[in-house]
């Protein structure tokens, strides 16, 4: 058959209903939707764990030594894989900064290495001066570059930081923070690494000097814990229960596929008896099964691009989309090969007489 003669064959099929493309098509654009949909919320919720486990601090860890951290080793641990962060800190108690506005309510000051507000997801001028928290600039109600006049002496407030009561260490909810050089020696250290490995606990003691009385323990502690010691994220990925979603609907629609082809096979056979070529029918119902296989996969893909496009995660997206619908379009194709090569000529009487 000439190919106008095989595309003009294909497409009475399919506008006369003989192929069923419409009942088809819904049907698996009704099985990659609910696929799509289970996978995206899944992984969605996986997502929107991890965010919330670091916003709130629990990939951050932290070991105290006072006067034994070395700044300058405590940065160079954000050269380790999956660490994001890491900077030193000193708290002075005994040098609160007391603000004219509030007199009555000093706030611990503390030294600070520069890595140290990227741990604390610090937003900077990059200006000189103070680091508060947010309820304390709240409070006082200042905004980035202005000056804060205190009891000894006036600050430029230079950065703020969230630091909310949500099961943090206490203590440095209405910290002022002034970043420093590395030399002086401080009391800790703060990491902040995703995804979260113990194999970093052990070097963590690496940022400690030589000395220290034999009680003086260093401690290694969760900035918080209330969410858990540690969040499996690609393990609790790895084992979600939608990730068989798209081999299931893969074989449903190879199911559906072998069903409705096998269906017509005293059609198919008798295309064959009155000299049809195999190849040619081949192409016929091949042509046919794209009509109402592409709708699903186009419906899959933009479901699954518009969800995780939103955050600009298009790649998610294109992943998780073409798990499912690749999956369809694969048991599909399976089933009408699987139906047309089961089919032929010689059964076409047994096929007629079964019917």
């Amino acid at each position: 058959m000439r190919l106008r003669s095989i595309l003009r064959e294909a497409w009475r099929n399919a506008s006369t209903g003989t192929a069923r493309c419409v009942t088809l098509a819904l049907v698996l654009i009704g099985l990659v939707v609910t696929a799509t949909v289970a996978e995206i919320s899944t992984v969605a919720t996986l997502e929107q764990q991890a965010a919330d486990f670091r916003a709130a601090g629990g990939s951050v860890l932290t070991i105290s030594a006072p006067g034994r951290v070395d700044g300058a080793r405590c940065e160079s641990l954000r050269d380790l894989p999956g660490v994001h962060a890491a900077g030193a800190l000193t708290v002075r108690p005994d040098e609160p900064v007391a603000a004219v506005a509030l007199p009555g309510a000093p706030m611990p000051a503390a030294d600070a290495s520069p890595g140290f507000p990227a741990v604390v997801g610090a937003t900077t001028d990059g200006g000189p001066g103070l680091i508060l928290t947010d309820d304390a600039v709240a409070t006082l109600g200042l905004e980035l570059g202005d000056r804060l006049s205190a009891t000894t002496g006036t600050s430029r407030l230079a950065g703020t930081y969230a630091y909310p009561r949500d099961g943090r260490r206490d203590g440095y909810g209405y910290l002022a923070v002034s970043v420093t050089g590395y030399r002086a020696p401080f009391d800790e250290c703060w990491v902040e690494a995703w995804p979260m490995t113990t194999e970093l606990n052990p070097l963590l003691f690496t940022v400690l000097r030589p000395g220290g009385d034999a009680d003086d323990v260093p401690q290694v502690q969760q900035l918080n814990s209330t969410l858990g010691s540690g969040l499996d994220g690609a393990g609790l990925f790895h084992e979600r229960v939608t990730r068989f979603g798209g081999l299931l609907v893969g074989l449903i629609a190879a199911a559906v596929a072998l069903v409705t082809v096998r269906a017509r096979r005293v059609e198919l056979a008798t295309a064959l008896h009155d000299g049809m070529r195999r190849r040619d029918l081949w192409t016929i119902v091949s042509l046919e099964s794209v009509l109402w296989t592409a709708p699903a996969v186009a419906v899959g893909m933009s479901l699954s691009l518009a969800w995780f496009g939103r955050d600009g995660d298009l790649l998610v997206g294109a992943i998780l989309g073409a798990r499912v619908t690749l999956s369809v379009l694969a048991g599909a194709v399976a089933g009408v090969a699987v139906a047309l090569a089961t089919t032929r000529e010689k059964d076409l009487f047994a096929y007629a007489k079964d019917r």
